[in-house]
């Protein structure tokens, strides 16, 4: 995510709690856990956390900074015991909601001696959170649930975050896959035909070529009644250069009128946006079309379905693929990009969680007087990120809190596998690791779900903690 492109890139919440696009869901029926037992979440035992606690490992000397949208109720859960009565905060504005405390929860549960702190990467800035806890809660650890559409190219968080790893060996970073595999996003080359569109013939991209099967130049979306439709298109040319393609998109009712119409070059993403104001679900068709002559060899596009109620279930897209696995932080090779494995079924991945691998087109050199304050070089050939890096169990019981009482539910989506991951790294950096071992440790001794050794959805596999902490201790 290029954060001083953020009202181009637009970000999509994967997490956004009970609304939310893409993350983390309070969803589920009460747990069979007593409320105020202790551990409650299912991941301690399933990632052998309590054996290196019972080593006399537990977080402490480490902080672990949470990046989210919002710690509405943190008092609640302070009073409840849930949550320390210390906790740094960089809350500038009153955040929508209490995902961040969810996630605090998560890590508290399995390094309770970890410091923790938490900024509101929301309504903040999102590289501007990185730097609060890195450089004034001095975190070790930091850990997210926001992802961002757009791939392609290198992001500033990339450069910021190998800055900050130079002043600090212990800084880890951990980051959800996200939830959009359940039909949610697409990618695929620019294969052309020809419609007719908005009263002329436009050279327009073939979903149904590009996916293998026969020509169709539309790819369907059903917006229930009442719904709000967000997609996000992106596409592999640099940002601000010269010689970008011209893209439109479109969003077509059934009859072909336009619903909605958007243009770029420069910046090579676009957003379109479409409220069914019916009482009847109504399928509508996006068309995205390229400007008449532009060459379109190695053209590579991406759409998003980036909808407020894009949490877990998507409005499905007719035509869908994988491959967005930890969002524009998916080619940040120090970063652990978490999938999320069921935690009744802890080898099982979730429907939801986000494939890699992760592609990258261009490589990126600082330059203060671009607009972006990057330079971009396009590669030979595209690279391909091997994320996600681990799973861990999502649909954990948390005890939650509404601001009123505690209530033990499930939390799923990879908001809530990602903050166990964090939890790990800060048992092992407490046991004497350094962020080398600590990535090391955990990729080595994952568990392999996939039928290679890297999948594109297990990642290195399930991560096993106290392997790791073993491993790091011969």
């Amino acid at each position: 995510m290029n954060t001083t492109h953020l009202t181009a890139m637009w970000v999509f919440v994967a997490l956004y709690g009970l609304v939310g696009c893409g993350g983390g869901s309070n969803v589920g029926s009460p747990a069979n856990h007593a409320i105020g037992s202790g551990i409650t979440s299912e991941a301690d035992a399933i990632l052998h956390m309590d054996q290196v606690r019972a080593a006399g490992y537990r977080g402490g000397g480490i902080r672990v900074g949470v990046i989210s949208t919002g710690v509405v109720n943190l008092a609640s859960y302070q009073n409840a015991t849930t949550l320390p009565k210390t906790l740094y905060v960089n809350q500038n504005y009153l955040g929508k909601l209490d995902e961040g405390s969810w996630m605090l929860e998560i890590v508290h549960q399995h390094a309770p001696d970890a410091e923790l702190g938490f900024c509101d990467g929301f309504d903040l800035d999102f590289n501007g959170c990185i730097k609060d806890l890195a450089e004034n809660f001095h975190a070790d650890i930091i850990v997210d649930d926001l992802l961002f559409s757009g791939q392609f190219y290198p992001d500033s968080s990339a450069a910021l975050i190998a800055q900050l790893e130079a002043l600090n060996e212990r800084l880890v970073f951990v980051h959800l896959a996200g939830n959009e595999q359940n039909k949610g996003y697409w990618q695929g080359s620019f294969a052309q035909t020809q419609v007719l569109l908005a009263g002329n013939i436009a050279t327009v991209l073939d979903f149904g070529v590009a996916n293998g099967t026969i020509s169709d130049p539309y790819n369907s979306v059903t917006v229930p009644a009442g719904g709000h439709l967000i997609l996000l298109l992106n596409w592999n040319d640099p940002p601000h250069g010269a010689a970008n393609h011209l893209l439109s998109a479109y969003l077509l009712d059934e009859q072909d009128l336009t619903l909605s119409h958007t243009t770029s070059r420069s910046d090579p993403n676009l957003r379109l946006d479409y409220v069914n104001t019916t009482a009847k679900d109504k399928t509508i068709r996006l068309v995205v079309a390229i400007d008449g002559g532009t060459p379109v060899k190695d053209l590579v596009v991406q759409i998003t379905e980036g909808s407020p109620t894009c949490n877990i279930e998507c409005q499905p897209l007719h035509y869908f693929t994988s491959g967005l696995a930890g969002g524009t932080i998916g080619d940040v090779a120090d970063v652990l990009v978490v999938g999320a494995t069921n935690a009744l079924s802890p080898r099982t991945l979730e429907p939801w969680s986000n494939y890699g691998p992760f592609r990258t087109d261009f490589s990126a050199s600082p330059d203060a007087s671009s607009p972006d304050g990057f330079d971009y070089l396009r590669l030979a050939t595209p690279i391909k990120w091997a994320k996600p890096d681990l799973v861990a169990p999502d649909c954990v019981t948390v005890p939650f809190s509404n601001g009123i009482a505690l209530t033990n539910e499930r939390f799923c989506g990879t908001s809530a596998s990602a903050p166990s991951i964090a939890a790990a790294a800060a048992l092992l950096e407490s046991a004497g690791f350094n962020r080398a071992r600590v990535l090391k440790a955990l990729r080595d001794t994952a568990v392999p779900l996939g039928i290679d050794k890297w999948d594109p959805g297990y990642g290195w596999g399930l991560a096993d903690v106290a392997a790791a902490w073993r491993s790091g201790t011969n």
